[in-house]
């Protein structure tokens, strides 16, 4: 779950929702840094971060009841394994395109942890070799995987960069990453309120983004369950923002 404060409370954003803003802004990329495989790359970027939020499986809020924030949350090793293969299992029932980019997605989010955890380093490794058998099935070769992911992970940090509002004021600009073709990616607030990327990387000169979240005005909650039932309560809210060249 992404939260941001706000005067009015706190702004949810769900990692499916972020997903789906990923899989809109990676849909408008030009048609040359598309292949053959795009619907499946497409499907991969959307899906990446689900299945994620479950009242059941883990605790939202922080020790003194506020909603709690994913980087603030304790990253538990089996925790992370044993969503890691739910949400490869499940890809894999859909399309070993998807597979491979989901397990080369896993092994780039994970490397660092794998440094310091011996059972995360044993899953990375498991998990190599799984997309090894996979770009092998497909008759692809490592760089066409690659070539793709390097949209997931641009699409990821901008989609990443709008939710979390970690755009600077008075014009000043924030490095997304370098990724496509090699390129590295800024984005910044322009004057007139709409959003820039440089390089322009966009089939459009201008386009609208969309993403569902919650506005939840309580300050804070006695119980996980009362967190769940408040956030389920609340209405569905848009934000928008115009990207232009």
């Amino acid at each position: 779950m992404i939260v941001n404060q706000k005067n009015e409370g706190w702004e949810l954003f769900s990692h499916s929702s972020h997903g789906l803003l990923a899989g809109k802004i990676a849909h408008e990329i030009k048609e040359q840094y598309k292949n053959k495989n795009w619907v499946a790359t497409l499907a991969a970027i959307i899906e990446h971060d689900d299945r994620q939020l479950d009242f059941n499986e883990k605790n939202y809020l922080t020790e003194i009841g506020t909603p709690r924030d994913f980087t603030l949350e304790d990253r538990n090793v089996h925790e992370i394994v044993k969503r890691s293969k739910r949400l490869l299992s499940q890809s894999i029932e859909k399309s070993l395109f998807i597979a491979a980019l989901i397990a080369h997605h896993l092994q780039f989010i994970y490397k660092e942890m794998a440094e310091e955890r011996k059972t995360i380093a044993k899953f990375l490794k498991e998990l190599e070799q799984t997309e090894k058998a996979y770009i092998k099935n497909l008759d692809l070769s490592s760089k066409e995987i690659d070539e793709m992911y390097q949209i997931m992970v641009f699409a990821d940090r901008c989609s990443l960069i709008l939710c979390q509002d970690l755009i600077p004021e008075k014009n000043r600009s924030l490095e997304i990453n370098t990724s496509i073709a090699g390129k590295t990616f800024w984005i910044k607030q322009k004057e007139s309120g709409n959003i820039q990327i440089e390089p322009w990387i966009f089939e459009k000169e201008n386009f609208i983004l969309e993403a569902e979240y919650k506005l939840i005005t309580q300050s804070s909650f006695s119980s996980n369950k009362e967190f769940e039932k408040i956030v389920n309560e609340n209405p569905v809210k848009i934000k928008r923002w115009e990207l232009q060249k």
